[in-house]
């Protein structure tokens, strides 16, 4: 069953939660937001978002991407379902919990967010709870706010604000204050009744309760107050127990309201204290957030923030990637299917369960009405579903048929999904996946296609002549000409095959040498200056007398040819900044593939970074530099080259 997880009960079932991530061999993750810019329709059946990912994105800029979007939004609710195996046989229990999540305001950050209307509009569609969001909603705070917020309450700043509050806050302790007050006056004294009196005082917030028992407790010496089930207890006792009280509970307070403003990210913290398999449908998205929202603000490099996610996570598996693998392998699923999350859910319950002897069962206790799409505790659940499925066909196909006919163990099928782990699918990219735990791999996607037409198409009538054969991407190039990312490589044959000899319209595979005219420009002037240096170092060479550099005898050659390769290396970087006139990695790595395959090429990379190192110690060189006319320029090779290596 469900067990929805609110503000009112998140402190009451934390243990329950903390108890089944324990339990749990496999913990599946959901989230919903509040917005997305990024086509991250995968996740669903119904595109609700503004497409602005492409073909062209290299991994960098879709994190670049995707990390300016989550600047705007934020997760509104979450789901968790924990997934245990009972021993020794195929059956696997499951418990879910969904919490709805909201941003509580603190007095340090003034915290917003934005609602992205589609999104409004399709989760109204499967029955979202706006409301219970914003009223219900548990708060959270990164490990930067956490920090900050305890050092301000320290510091003792909250009570030093309080005129900043709401004056239906104001209005509340006043009422608070006067009501003490009068219950004071009428009451025994505790000092001849051994029994405690007591008052009970109720509030409207998290905020409100500190603050009126900071504000009670320093007004009337003889009480002391605690707080439970939003309520403040008054209690009337000695100096004497109030001092015992001070002692044992100097910093309950604080410690109770920085606990309030933590909230979720107290299960955030036990996912990766406990390491234990976490697994998401097209998971990239969620730990974005995940890790935004509840450890630290996003490094500003992919690089950066795939060491650390891996770090806190280090065993992460997304359905959306398996599945694909499992239809290139075994050709698991019917040609056309939308590998949508509930259309896999669909299939592995309805269908494909008829043809898998001895498949796993998943027992939890909901009734068919109750499943909702879209919402983040069912969604984990069809996640953790699909996952156990997927993995027992694989394990199947990895360790033999005999093990149709027997239990699967939790360990062959966490070690036959080694090939798949950390491996998390890209929507729509340069590449179909990256690897949290190793090196990216390359692109598998056809070369881009170059297009120049000879009436004065725009992008818009390119795309849709084009996007019969299948997913394309195109954008502008120069005047006149475009560039085509394609999906798979028979939509990229099929282009040019169509299009062969076409009269309006010439497309054939990009070459940044030949199409670009920035590097054909670029060649020239590097053929011109290599050129030049070789000629200079012929005309000194004649005469004889070589004033400057005859200190240097035998290493002026060597300073002539690190000058050059200066000029040829600098011609190959150039070449790799080409991307910005196409704002995309991918030609650096079609240029780079060409120059790599260039021996000469390598060898003078070599022999530069040799030409360099000598160029750091040698006094003379220097001072060559700084009596040559043209030291300026040579001294902004010197430095880009060090840059290079």
């Amino acid at each position: 069953m469900m067990i929805s997880v609110n503000k009112q009960n998140f402190q009451k079932l934390y243990p329950t939660i903390k108890t089944s991530l324990e339990n749990a061999q496999v913990i599946a993750i959901d989230a919903e937001f509040s917005g997305l810019e990024s086509d991250d329709s995968s996740k669903s059946s119904v595109i609700i978002v503004i497409i602005c990912c492409s073909l062209f994105d290299t991994i960098e800029e879709r994190y670049q991407k995707l990390r300016k979007n989550s600047e705007k939004f934020t997760i509104v609710q979450f789901g968790i379902t924990c997934i245990e195996q009972v021993p020794c046989q195929n059956v696997y229990n499951t418990k879910i919990f969904k919490f709805c999540l909201f941003p509580a305001s603190i007095p340090i950050k003034n915290r917003q967010f934005l609602w992205q209307v589609a999104a409004i509009e399709f989760l109204s569609l499967s029955g979202f709870n706006f409301n219970k969001v914003v009223y219900d909603g548990i708060s959270y705070l990164n490990e930067v706010e956490e920090f900050t917020f305890k050092q301000y309450l320290e510091d003792n700043n909250m009570i030093r604000n309080i005129n900043n509050m709401s004056y239906k806050e104001g209005d509340e302790i006043k009422r608070a204050i006067d009501s003490v007050a009068n219950w004071l006056e009428f009451s025994g004294d505790p000092d001849e009744d051994p029994e405690y009196i007591v008052l009970k005082i109720s509030v409207s917030s998290v905020n409100l309760q500190y603050l009126l028992q900071k504000i009670l407790r320093s007004r009337f010496l003889r009480i002391w107050t605690t707080y439970n089930n939003e309520e403040i207890t008054v209690i009337k006792v000695s100096l004497e127990i109030r001092r015992m009280f001070e002692r044992e509970e100097r910093d309950i307070l604080n410690k109770a309201l920085l606990d309030s403003y933590i909230g979720f990210s107290k299960v955030f913290k036990l996912l990766v204290e406990l390491k234990k398999p976490i697994v998401g449908h097209n998971i990239l998205l969620d730990l974005i957030y995940m890790y935004k929202l509840f450890y630290k603000p996003l490094p500003k490099r992919y690089n950066e923030f795939k060491v650390e996610i891996h770090r806190l996570f280090p065993i992460i598996y997304d359905t959306k990637y398996l599945s694909y693998q499992l239809r290139d392998e075994i050709s698991l699923f019917p040609p056309g299917s939308p590998y949508t999350l509930d259309a896999l859910y669909k299939f592995f319950s309805e269908e494909r369960k008829r043809f898998i002897l001895n498949s796993p069962i998943i027992e939890t206790n909901y009734k068919l009405g109750d499943v909702m799409l879209h919402d983040a505790g069912w969604d984990s659940y069809f996640t953790g579903y699909i996952f156990i499925k997927m993995a027992h066909v694989i394990a199947v196909k990895k360790y033999g048929k005999g093990l149709e006919y027997r239990p699967v163990t939790n360990t062959e099928v966490m070690s036959s999904l080694q090939e798949y782990l950390n491996c998390i699918n890209l929507s729509r990219a340069s590449t179909f996946y990256l690897k949290l735990d190793g090196k990216d791999p390359k692109s598998e996607r056809p070369q881009w296609l170059f297009v120049r037409t000879s009436v004065n198409y725009d992008i818009d009538q390119i795309i849709q002549k084009l996007s019969a054969f299948g997913t394309v991407d195109v954008k502008s190039f120069i005047e006149g000409c475009a560039l085509v990312a394609v999906a798979n490589h028979g939509s990229a044959r099929n282009i040019l095959n169509h299009f062969y000899n076409h009269k309006d319209i010439y497309i054939v595979p990009y070459n940044p040498i030949k199409h670009s005219l920035s590097v054909k420009y670029l060649l020239i002037v590097s053929a011109i200056l290599s050129g030049g240096v070789v000629a200079w170092y012929g005309a000194v060479s004649k005469q004889g007398g070589r004033p400057i550099l005859d200190p240097l005898q035998g290493q002026s050659r060597l300073l002539v040819v690190a000058f050059t390769n200066c000029y040829f290396v600098a011609r190959d970087f150039f070449f790799v900044r080409l991307n910005y006139e196409v704002s995309d990695l991918t030609s650096t790595q079609i240029i780079i593939g060409q120059l790599d395959n260039n021996r000469a090429h390598t060898n003078r990379r070599y022999f530069l970074a040799y030409s360099i190192e000598f160029l750091r110690f040698n006094e003379d060189i220097l001072r060559f530099m700084e009596i040559a006319r043209n030291g300026k320029m040579f001294t902004r090779i010197y430095y880009f080259s060090q840059y290079l290596q």
